[in-house]
């Protein structure tokens, strides 16, 4: 029997499920964050380590399983020539044809499942991504330093820098800030700095809980979840301006920040529903490996002329 494997690497996790030729769960594996722009090295580890081992898996449930074609939907691997080196890094190590997508193609492919409208992801980091015929287009996904806007990692640094704003301020320490040193176990705002600068993305996206839990008491805190949901909505928006498609359009929502925050997910609809006609959000529980499922079934087909093999 041949199977597919598909991967999602983001921020802070890299998910790669193996799939029968139908669509059906073989073996799931998760490692640590695929975006390359963290860290290369790392995140080249880790998409590694997903994928072997879920087909060690597939392997101790049937030896007999092959695996036909890995499709990989990592962040970051637009940026310069990632997706290319990524592609043959695997198929180096594996032997197994591969296709590289940035993670916005395969969740838009998971949720959408090839119709026409806009995706838009808030997990560690933020983008949105559309399709109308053969064009996409995208906005937002420019990385930590650049932008990411309504990200879990944006929204923790906006609480970080509140809290070293009201230190310089000798201010005294906002129910936010208390509660963002106790999260951390720490017993002055001066000490944020080391934490700051010695962790990772999906370290300092972790804080995302303090907040929301800080916005039922804390205005600033609130405040924070409102801007992100208002900078989800404009990168939207700028997708929809681009493909021209303002009536009855489809958006799916992904991510963490999008689906679980309550608070982001309502606003981010309200301000969509004042923009835009129609809308029609879609929030499934439908993993982002399986748009990389559906696109690289494409690809095979397009291969061996047949899905049936």
């Amino acid at each position: 029997m041949h199977y597919i494997i598909g991967v999602d690497g983001g921020g802070t996790k890299t998910e790669a499920i193996a799939y029968s030729i139908n669509g059906d769960i073989i073996f799931k594996n998760v490692s640590g964050f695929g975006n390359v722009l963290v860290d290369e090295t790392k995140a080249l580890k880790n998409i590694i380590k997903a994928i072997d081992g879920c087909i060690n898996g597939v392997y101790r449930v049937n030896r007999d399983f092959r695996c036909i074609f890995i499709c990989a939907g990592l962040a970051g691997v637009e940026v310069g020539n990632y997706s290319t080196i990524i592609k043959q890094k695997i198929e180096d190590y594996f032997k197994i044809k591969t296709k590289v997508v940035n993670d916005a193609v395969i969740a838009h492919a998971s949720l959408l499942k090839g119709d026409d409208g806009i995706i838009t992801i808030s997990g560690t980091g933020s983008i949105s991504i559309g399709k109308r015929g053969n064009e996409i287009v995208r906005a937002g996904g420019w990385g930590h330093i650049l932008g990411d806007e309504g990200s879990g990692y944006h929204i923790s640094l906006k609480a970080l820098k509140r809290a070293v704003y009201e230190y310089d301020m000798g201010c005294k320490e906002s129910p936010l800030t208390l509660n963002i040193l106790k999260k951390l176990d720490i017993k002055s705002v001066k000490e944020i700095k080391d934490f700051v600068y010695k962790s990772d993305k999906a370290s300092i996206a972790s804080l995302v809980p303090v907040v929301v839990e800080s916005s039922m008491y804390d205005l600033y805190a609130k405040q924070i979840l409102f801007e992100a949901a208002e900078d989800l909505a404009n990168i939207t928006y700028m997708v929809a301006n681009k493909l021209v498609m303002f009536d009855e359009v489809k958006v799916g929502v992904k991510g963490s920040i999008l689906t679980k925050v309550n608070i982001i997910k309502e606003t981010f609809k309200k301000l969509l529903i004042q923009k835009l006609n129609n809308v029609n959000l879609i929030d499934e529980d439908v993993p982002a490996a399986k748009g990389a499922f559906y696109l690289a079934l494409l690809e095979h087909k397009k291969m061996v002329g047949d899905v049936n093999v």
